[in-house]
């Protein structure tokens, strides 16, 4: 199977300095940042199947329903960016402030069952705390998933939909859930499943 890599945020030496020693293990590693950041950190990055993405940093103003001391819509726009550019049925997603050496555990659980979401569990809450608080610094998911999640979130916030008719608020209104579990619900939307269940644990 074959995988993609995203990796998301500001141009950040944790993970450029990592990024030779893992892109065997992608087909291709997709570097979205933003364009006032210092280009000249990527001159340590020497794969041949690393590729490079950048927008102008996001003007949360202009933005519909973002809270302004929240870092999400961030998360949404760059990691929007990378997934477009992403070619392989299956993406790895984690952030530019960190690295990882081994993505088996994700790979298998994701081709165990390609339907799904694979995060890690470092960063993800219990279900008695917070419902759908997944791990959303690293996850792994199917392209056409991953890519109808993030362009619906995108279209939301920047007011291509309609807000009130496409933040999901099972367990309260948007305002109050965090940022994972909006994206875990949104990849629930996305994928059709029905709303009915998502009170349950075992929809999780």
């Amino acid at each position: 199977m074959k995988f993609d890599l995203v990796i998301q945020g500001p141009l950040n030496q944790t993970s450029l300095s990592g990024i030779d020693d893992i892109s065997n293990q992608f087909e291709n590693v997709i570097v979205s940042y933003w364009s006032e950041n210092d280009e000249s950190l990527l001159e340590m990055v020497k794969s041949k199947n690393v590729f490079f993405v950048h927008q102008p940093t996001p003007d949360l103003n202009k933005t519909v329903g973002v809270m302004k001391d929240s870092t999400f819509f961030y998360s949404i726009s760059s990691t929007n960016k990378g997934v477009i550019e992403c070619v392989s049925p299956f993406i790895i997603k984690m952030r530019s402030d960190e690295l990882y050496e081994n993505f088996d555990s994700l790979k298998s659980l994701l081709i165990s069952d390609d339907s799904k979401f694979v995060f890690g569990n470092i960063f993800a809450k219990p279900w008695s705390h917070s419902h759908y608080h997944i791990g959303d610094h690293l996850f792994a998911c199917g392209r056409s998933n991953l890519n109808k999640t993030y362009e619906t979130l995108f279209d939301i916030y920047t007011g291509k939909l309609d807000i009130n008719q496409n933040l999901w608020a099972i367990h309260g209104s948007p305002a109050h859930q965090t940022a994972e579990s909006i994206l875990a619900k949104a990849f629930l939307k996305t994928k059709g499943v029905p709303e009915d269940i998502w009170p349950r644990r075992q929809t999780l």
